[in-house]
């Protein structure tokens, strides 16, 4: 049987991978080319887009507990099939693309002479290709949100790591009993470990933020919070999706749904691009005088925002989870707009270039000098050649992971039939 996909929601995500990977343009070292520039990146806090792929983990996630019947006890072998259907759904991708990314970085290293490879003598550069190549296997493991982690070739895949870490912890609470879980542990979850969040910087960024236990021991990284905090928060967003999904809605009533919808998705975009670059600005600010005021008369706690576009990382989760019910209950007005093909296959490239980018933002300045073209290619063009070279590769890497998938499932069934036969 094939699986309906939600169209708009894989327009979504297409959308926010290219938020991902126009962000991580600042990763390319520009100051290797002009030191003294002062290089203004576009969407300066567009991480925060992976927040849409975490609710979305966790709607997916509840919606495969409530379907699929062999969730519905707890066992070894119940534990162990989702969380090799949830691995596999990503995995053979995520290898194929830090293969890649390992393979283009030493070359460009080694080439263009970069450290670790600028030592003389054939043995060093291959000791350090070996030791390079170590890393690269226990990044294959994706244990690194677990607590061991080195130096990295795929930083952007510390999502996944989380992801996986926080399935595996709750899937055996999940499956002890659904509804409790639903209704009360994962609010609970989700409300307190945002609290945390918000307390401990105001800010759900700098995943790799290792958090101490009673002020001594680092006992796990900011980013396993906020997946765990956000992946329950889209169980309740399935839960609060099936009582819409009940609902009858008039034609304005479906019209406004598509407001809300569209809002909370266009306020994240904004934010991420240019709300969260306009240090104090008058909104924020002047939202945030009352608190101040009373925290002087009243309160030993800081009620201020210092910065005040952190808070504001909060509000657009609660509106993007807004978004996300309306999207996946497909009671809005433009839910029918996203049902062609086209968008399903969007997001299933949207992934390629999220795990490709570090390809191009950690080689394109060394390649650039070698080629003697740096100082005359302005920042704006190498950030453009940067998305174009990312997005182009991972559709070509795309097209060629499909076919060999494609080819490997005729050989499968030819095997089938023989055997049959």
């Amino acid at each position: 049987m094939v699986k309906k996909r939600n169209g708009a929601i894989d327009f979504w995500r297409f959308v926010f991978a290219v938020i991902l990977v126009i962000h991580h343009s600042h990763m390319i070292e520009i100051n290797l080319i002009r030191p003294e520039e002062e290089t203004i990146f576009p969407f300066q806090v567009g991480s925060l887009a992976v927040e849409f792929f975490l609710l979305t983990s966790g709607f997916l996630f509840a919606k495969s507990m409530n379907k699929n019947p062999a969730n519905s006890s707890l066992s070894w072998k119940g534990t162990w099939t989702f969380m090799k259907g949830k691995l596999m759904s990503f995995y053979p991708a995520y290898l194929i693309c830090l293969v890649l990314t390992f393979i283009a970085v030493n070359v460009t290293q080694y080439v263009c002479h970069v450290a670790p490879y600028v030592k003389s003598g054939t043995a060093e550069n291959v000791k350090t290709l070996g030791i390079n190549f170590g890393r690269m296997i226990y990044e294959a493991t994706l244990l690194r949100n677990f607590g061991v982690d080195f130096e990295r070739y795929l930083d952007q895949a510390w999502y996944l790591s989380a992801m996986l870490l926080v399935l595996l912890l709750l899937y055996p609470v999940y499956a002890k009993n659904k509804r409790r879980f639903e209704h009360y542990i994962a609010p609970i979850i989700a409300v307190a470990l945002l609290g945390f969040l918000f307390l401990h910087g105001s800010s759900l960024l700098n995943p790799s933020k290792r958090y101490e236990l009673f002020y001594k021991y680092e006992f796990t990284y900011k980013g396993n919070v906020r997946a765990m905090a956000e992946i329950c928060l889209g169980v309740v967003c399935y839960r609060v999706c099936e009582w819409l999904k009940k609902l009858d809605f008039s034609k304005l009533g479906r019209v406004l749904l598509a407001v809300i919808e569209l809002f909370g998705y266009g306020f994240a975009i904004a934010y991420m691009s240019f709300i969260a670059a306009m240090n104090y600005n008058m909104f924020w600010y002047k939202l945030s005088q009352p608190f101040a005021k009373l925290n002087e008369e009243f309160s030993p706690v800081d009620l201020a925002f210092p910065r005040e576009f952190n808070a504001a990382q909060f509000f657009m989760l609660a509106l993007l989870a807004v978004s996300v019910v309306i999207t996946f209950s497909e009671k809005s007005v433009i839910s029918g707009l996203f049902r062609h093909r086209i968008f399903v296959i969007l997001g299933q490239y949207s992934l390629y270039p999220y795990l490709l980018y570090s390809i191009f933002s950690s080689t394109i300045p060394y390649w650039l000098i070698k080629w003697n073209i740096a100082e005359q290619t302005p920042t704006g063009t190498i950030i453009l050649w940067y998305c174009i070279l990312t997005f182009v590769t991972a559709a070509i890497v795309m097209a060629l992971h499909m076919l060999v998938r494609s080819l490997l499932k005729k050989r499968k069934a030819k095997k089938l039939a023989a055997k049959e036969g």
